[in-house]
């Protein structure tokens, strides 16, 4: 095999290892009038509604167990006033696997089809 072979099996095992990397779930419990950040996601709570916010944009709204928003999948539990929040997400270092991987076969395929055959 040759070095942009190689690379393009690296890639792909880059790849294929964001996939595998397990996601993690990260809860806690907000009350009425609370606030706070659970991952990169910030959450209130006010008059009984629990928002969620991820970028400065609203990904989820609820109150008790009506639902008003939902663009992101957020597990809740609602007892006496509280709301328990869990999320899943994976990791900022499962990105930098993935981008890695894609950043190697395409410099692979660059090599192949300006470099190689000049």
């Amino acid at each position: 095999m040759e070095i942009e072979e190689y690379l393009i099996v690296v890639g792909l095992l880059l790849i294929l290892s964001f996939f595998i990397y397990p996601s993690e779930t990260l809860s806690k419990t907000f009350c009425e009038g609370n606030f706070g950040n659970l991952g990169s996601y910030e959450i209130s709570i006010q008059e009984g509604f629990l928002k969620v916010y991820h970028k400065g944009e609203e990904v989820f709204t609820v109150k008790e167990e009506q639902i008003f928003v939902k663009k992101a999948n957020i597990k809740y539990s609602y007892s006496e006033g509280c709301y328990m929040v869990m999320i899943r997400e994976k990791p900022e270092k499962a990105l930098y696997l993935f981008v890695g991987g894609v950043i190697l076969i395409g410099v692979a395929f660059y090599y192949i089809a300006f470099l190689r055959y000049r």
